[in-house]
């Protein structure tokens, strides 16, 4: 019925230039249209509706748009497109309710010593870039102010218990943590562990609701190059938001990429968009599975590409961080490189460079497990239990499969020929702090706080205390106020200079308990520990 008025409107606006015999044909025509469309039933009249004078398309009004103009053509979407359109929502939808926005709260001596520098700089391995790039106040942003700074990155539930995997780079330090569900509901949490070497960590909501949906892990080692993914996330402080892209590589890390940890020894590229904020959250595949942990972002002339954390490593370090509390690995005691990148000189003299190539031994550290074992800087290990190695990557991938305290045969190339050397893996020193006899009734772990750690946390490198590294949700430690990022500074009057003594000190049976002095973001303030 509408094409019939605007014909007429139409034969109204051009009858002054048409001859009379024409408009009555085009009349005619209309009639008898209009007469047919009435015997079948259509009613001959739109329904009436008060009309403004003013309004646009009103008698009198200039129309907003003019009767007649084209209209451009409505296509019909290939069966593929609305098939793979279908694919991504459904893949969304059903991941919606397991991805979590989390939002953090950091002492600002912590934030302002750890988070700087830019997101794509480099210049900090073990800092990814999400962390790097929220607290970075670049030139014409206010200075840092002194209390709590604040960021956000994701997560994915893992369990009903409220187990939510993330990066630790989101909630490394934090003095809250905050979860907020895609319905809007908000959660407390408490960090369970953390692990440096593959930037994962584990919290935990305090209440959780009794209809939380965990999400389906699928296997990384079955991803293709090529294949679409969803990246979903809490990007830029915003709520759930989802961006598609494909698998753009797989491969191990090395020298062009550089995984926040040093243990992370396989990533996978997409160019699915990933932005400040989506660390920690899940990359999905199109059968709503979780096949890696969006973590890095590296931006350059080339574009822009984002690195996940394969889901098959991640579920291995989430399940120690939930029996244990942290991750053990064995390690050689060696800081290796690629021959390639060595060049000829004093570290590097001629000759050294085995006929098969292998890893350069650029360091040793002293009383390690290849230190007691006399392995040198300046070695090139040539093999580990008969196994070539072509480069620093094969070691620590080699190591790391080992159990700790297992004596492994070591192939080197020194001064022009090979010689074997036997040693026994050690216990990889934590960043994250475990003391050697941590106090566990007290519910906290502890880390000697070293120079290098002081000065990242913005205090005098001469500062000598104990780093509370950990804090057990419900523990007498928790419940006297103490915090992860807090300094135990005395015990009992007496000075703490690390995490053995004042391990000892506090585990030293004292009637009412020991007087513990501790700094922290709330001040200086002394607490009772270990009393009955």
């Amino acid at each position: 019925m509408g094409r019939i008025v605007e014909r007429r409107r139409w034969i109204s606006a051009g009858a002054a230039t048409l001859g009379a015999a024409a408009v009555a044909a085009l009349a005619l025509t209309a009639c008898q249209r209009l007469a047919s469309r009435v015997s079948e039933g259509e009613s001959a009249s739109p329904p009436a509706t008060p009309v403004d004078p003013g309004a646009p398309g009103a008698p009198g009004a200039a129309a907003a748009l003019q009767p007649g103009a084209s209209v451009t053509p409505k296509t019909q979407a290939p069966n593929e497109a609305r098939v793979l359109s279908s694919a991504f929502s459904a893949a969304a939808r059903a991941l919606g309710p397991s991805v979590v926005r989390i939002d953090v709260e950091i002492p600002a001596r912590l934030a302002n010593g750890e988070g700087q520098g830019q997101a794509d700089d480099g210049e900090d391995p073990e800092m990814a870039p999400f962390f790097r790039h929220f607290f970075q106040y670049g030139p014409g942003m206010p200075e840092p102010s002194p209390g709590p700074q604040r960021g956000t990155g994701s997560g994915v539930v893992m369990d009903g218990r409220g187990d939510i995997v993330t990066n630790r780079h989101v909630v490394s330090g934090a003095t809250n943590v905050k979860v907020t569900f895609s319905d809007g509901r908000e959660f407390a949490a408490k960090t369970l562990g953390m692990d440096s070497e593959t930037d994962v960590a584990v919290i935990r909501l305090e209440k959780p609701p009794r209809d939380l949906v965990a999400a389906r892990l699928g296997d990384s080692d079955a991803l293709e190059v090529g294949e679409w993914v969803l990246a979903i996330g809490s990007p830029l402080g915003l709520d759930q938001t989802v961006t598609a892209g494909i698998v753009s590589g797989k491969g191990k890390v090395g020298r062009h990429v550089q995984m926040s940890g040093g243990r992370v020894r396989r990533y996978i590229q997409t160019d699915a968009k990933i932005n400040p904020g989506n660390s920690g959250g899940p990359l999905v595949n199109l059968s709503a599975e979780v096949i890696g942990i969006n973590t890095l972002i590296n931006t350059g002339p080339g574009g822009a590409y984002g690195f996940a954390i394969p889901i098959n490593q991640v579920r291995m370090v989430a399940e120690s961080l939930l029996k244990d509390g942290h991750v053990r690995y064995a390690y050689l005691g060696v800081v290796v490189g690629d021959l390639s990148g060595v060049p000829a000189g004093p570290a590097k003299p001629l000759g050294a460079s085995p006929p098969g190539g292998g890893a350069f031994v650029s360091e040793v550290t002293p009383g390690g497990p290849a230190s007691k074992s006399g392995l040198r800087a300046g070695d090139v290990i040539t093999d580990i239990d008969g196994r070539k190695m072509e480069g620093a990557g094969d070691v620590i991938d080699y190591v790391s499969t080992r159990s700790i305290g297992a004596r492994v045969a070591v192939g080197v190339w020194r001064d022009g020929r090979p010689q074997s050397l036997t040693v026994g893996l050690g216990e990889l020193p934590s960043a994250d702090g475990h003391p050697s006899a941590p106090p566990t009734k007290l519910g906290l772990a502890l880390q000697t706080l070293t120079p290098a750690l002081a000065q990242s946390m913005g205090l005098d490198p001469r500062t000598r205390a104990a780093v509370v590294a950990e804090v057990a949700p419900g523990g007498q430690a928790a419940a006297a106020g103490v915090r992860e990022g807090d300094l135990i500074l005395e015990i009992d009057r007496q000075r703490v200079a690390t995490a053995e003594i004042a391990a000892g000190l506090l585990a030293a049976p004292r009637q009412g308990g020991h007087l513990v002095r501790v700094s922290g973001a709330s001040g200086m303030r002394f607490i009772t520990l270990g009393g009955d």
